[in-house]
């Protein structure tokens, strides 16, 4: 599988992801569930899509593949 289609696949896993996030905050907004949701599920998910620190997310995953890419 070349670098752009592993990217176009991870691209569309973190759009996929977006969707869940919307989908879990529309669904939980007004209930007792918000705020654990919003202290747990929602960071989680985020962090998944685009990291801070030490963790690795899609698009750390992504500019990865990229730098191989142009090291090759």
């Amino acid at each position: 599988m070349r670098a752009e289609e592993r990217i176009e696949l991870l691209k569309e896993a973190q759009h996929l992801i977006s969707q869940s996030l919307q989908l879990i905050e529309d669904a939980l907004q007004g209930t007792e569930h918000e705020a654990h949701a919003d202290a747990y599920i929602i960071p989680h998910l985020n962090n998944w899509i685009n990291s801070h620190g030490y963790d690795t997310g899609l698009e750390q995953y992504i500019e990865e593949i990229a730098k191989d890419e142009e090291n090759e």
